[in-house]
């Protein structure tokens, strides 16, 4: 009986991983898709705040400058009394709106 036990265990299918490696792959590419999409969704957030600083270092320094020629102008630096003058600037994409008050005279 062992002779013919032998026989059938010899002819008898092998087992294959098929099922299990098309899980894997599977779960795999599951893996790769979200991967990919945090990749994507940092290097989009990155792209939009260096843009975004990049604009308002734009707005600041023309802010600057607007300031500058202000406190510099001839009638706020040959003013005998010291005054406050008023320097509104409008709110931009990256900047809200802002006063400022520019001291003038002497």
């Amino acid at each position: 009986m062992s002779r013919i036990a032998s026989r059938c265990e010899a002819y008898a299918p092998q087992r294959t991983a098929r099922g299990e490696s098309l899980v894997e792959l599977i779960v795999a590419l599951v893996m790769l898709e979200i991967g990919g999409g945090a990749a994507l969704a940092l290097a989009l957030t990155s792209q939009r705040l260096t843009l975004r600083a990049h604009n308002g270092a734009e707005t600041d320094a023309a802010r600057w400058e607007s300031y500058r020629l202000v406190e510099t102008d001839s009638s706020c630096t040959r003013v005998p009394t010291p005054q406050a003058a008023t320097l509104n600037f409008d709110a931009t994409a990256e900047r809200p709106a802002l006063s400022v008050s520019v001291r003038c005279g002497q």
